[in-house]
Order: structure tokens, then sequence, then C-alpha cells
């Protein structure tokens, strides 16, 4: 089969690998649509901790079943399928909390096993048991199915009904922060973006009220004037740069929230804080990674109902072979989301 084998920084390409086996009481998926992460652009620029190359990358997968394992009732071949690529064991400490993303046997789809961008990926019997595998049953184009993955991770943001929401970062993560808070009864959603050709480019989103050009203009000076000069209930950083983590802390009211969404590179991961602003004005700094297979499954079914217009976020559909250029065209601001297709 044909896949993008990455072996090493800066090191990736097309090859011609063996087909995977399809696993004892698992199923072997056929790629229809493999959705291009932001994070693994920035595995294939400077690696990854978990990742022991050559590996095939990518985690966000919908496809159809070519073959299953024994034992199975629940799937059967031709079946259409959402891959939640974050598997827990089920049984650890941490998933008997409800956090399957903190496993402490985390396997992950593209990571620590063979992922997405090939023509075929094998789901191991774990997956099925704990509910990572969605059987889509309606017509929901396939290119749109990996978006659930993207989705899943913002789902449970802590923004309720009333608030004004600062999101730092037009990115598909931003902008789906923007239409989850929307959703969730937020008043205001105000977008701020260095990236002057992205930020024009997300402006078909209904859900974001205010545009804030951050090369250009001073979003603490509109966060006041957009918040009664209180600044916003929540803040959420969903971009790779500390110093704009900095800055989020001066952007919200008193016991306002904070959200770190992106994660800084290894080498560079240490920020400064003005600890008496936290003290005094009651402010909650918090993270955010991944999601358990609850959120996996809602996310979904928000995109399959249309409640999340996927559409509005697939701005390029490309070959699998040209995934080159589709890293070009995150890099440059040019795109949204970018859905890689594995057999055209």
């Amino acid at each position: 089969m044909k896949a993008i084998v990455f072996k090493g920084p800066k090191d990736f390409e097309m090859q011609e690998i063996p087909m995977p086996l399809c696993p004892e009481e698992g199923i072997l998926v056929k790629v229809e649509a493999v959705g291009l992460c932001g994070s693994d652009i920035r595995t294939f620029d400077v690696g990854h901790g978990k990742l022991i190359p050559p590996q095939v990358i990518g985690h966000e997968v919908a496809g159809v079943i070519e073959s299953t394992g024994e034992n199975i009732s629940d799937f059967s071949v031709g079946d259409k399928v959402a891959v939640n690529p974050i598997i827990p064991c089920g049984h650890c400490d941490y998933c008997k909390m409800g956090f399957g993303n903190h496993c402490q046997e985390l396997e992950f789809l593209g990571t620590t096993i063979p992922g997405g961008y090939a023509q075929y990926v094998a789901i191991p019997k774990v997956a099925l048991a704990n509910d990572c595998v969605i059987k889509i049953t309606n017509n929901l184009p396939m290119e749109q199915v990996p978006l659930a993955e993207t989705t899943a991770s913002v789902i449970c943001m802590g923004v309720g009904k009333g608030d004004t929401v600062l999101i730092f970062g037009a990115g598909p993560i931003g902008c789906l922060h923007a239409v989850i808070a929307k959703a969730r009864g937020a008043k205001k959603v105000i977008m701020s973006e260095i990236n002057e050709s992205r930020l024009d480019l997300v402006r078909r989103f209904t859900s974001i009220d205010v545009f804030v050009d951050s090369s250009q203009q001073d979003v603490h000076e509109i966060v006041l004037a957009e918040s009664n000069n209180l600044g916003v209930d929540a803040a959420i950083v969903a971009c790779p740069v500390g110093l704009v983590q900095e800055q989020a802390i001066d952007m919200v009211r008193k016991r306002g929230r904070v959200c770190f969404f992106g994660g800084l590179p290894i080498n560079n991961c240490h920020i400064n804080l003005n600890s008496n602003r936290i003290h005094y004005d009651e402010i909650a700094i918090y993270g955010a990674f991944a999601y358990a297979p609850k959120d996996f499954i809602e996310a979904f079914h928000l995109i399959s109902e249309g409640k999340v217009p996927a559409a509005e976020f697939v701005t390029h559909i490309l070959p699998l072979k040209d995934i080159a250029e589709g890293i070009d065209i995150i890099k440059k601001g040019l795109g949204i989301k970018v859905v890689l297709k594995p057999w055209d």
C-alpha cells in the first residue's frame, strides 16, 4: 500500500509498504479521508518524544472496514467508520477516573502505532473495547468526518451562558472554540490572529463577533472596549506561543479564566506570569489536552447533526501524495482544514 513514512525531522516521503494485517479481534480500515493536523506538522518538523521512526503518522481517520478479526459482532465489512486515535486501556487509575486521555498505557494512532497517512490502517481490539470506533450511519461526507477529532478536544472548555470570550489563534482549533462557545451560550466571541490572510479566511464563521488583527491592533485596548473595561470572562490561547500565554492573563476580568490550549516547544516551554495578578484578582489558569472517548462520541454527533459546520472548516481536499502542499497551505495561513485522500 502507499503511505507517508516519517523517517525523522523534515524527512518524510510517500513509500510503498506492506499492507497491515487485520488484528485479532480488531478491524482493518480502508482510509478514505484523513485530516492534516497541526500537531502532525510539528512532528514532521521537529519529531515527537513518543514516536520512534520510521512511522506512519496521521490520526484524524475516516474510512470503510476492509476486514474484521474474530468475535466482531458490532461492525461488519463495508461499514463506514470514524476512528478516535486516543486509545485508552480502560482499566488504569486515570481511565477509572474518566480521564482516558491521561491513560497510563495509552496507545495513540500515528504515534505509538501506525496511523492514517496510508491507504489502510489497523485498529486493535483495545480500541473497539473502549468505544474508539464509531459507525457512520448517515450520508455525512467522509471529508468532514476527520473534524470530529479536532472538535472533541474543545468541547469540554469551561465557557458558559453570557460569557465574553477571547480566543488567540484562528486556526481550526480556535475556530472550533468559537463555534462551541456560542453553542454553549457565550454572548460575544473575540478572535485575535496575527496572520492577516488567516483572519480574513475565518470571517466566514458567524460565531465570531469581533476580529482583531494583532499585528496591527492593540488586543488589550479592544478587549476593554468590548467588555465594559472589565476584561473578558474567559481567554483561550489556541496557539503555541508563550508570549501570548503571558498576555492572556491581562485580558481577563477579576475571577476570569485562562485556558492554555496550545503546547509550547519542549526547548522553550517556560513563561513569566504575574503571580500577584493571579492571586489578588483570583485568576484561574488551567490546561487542556486531548479528550476522553465520550468527548469524541459527542463531537462526532455534533458534526453529524450539523451543529458544527464542518463544511466551512474544510477548505482544501488534496491527494495524500500532495501532503507537502497541504503543510505549506497550513503554515502560510491559506487554509483552515486540509483533508487528504489516500486513493486519489
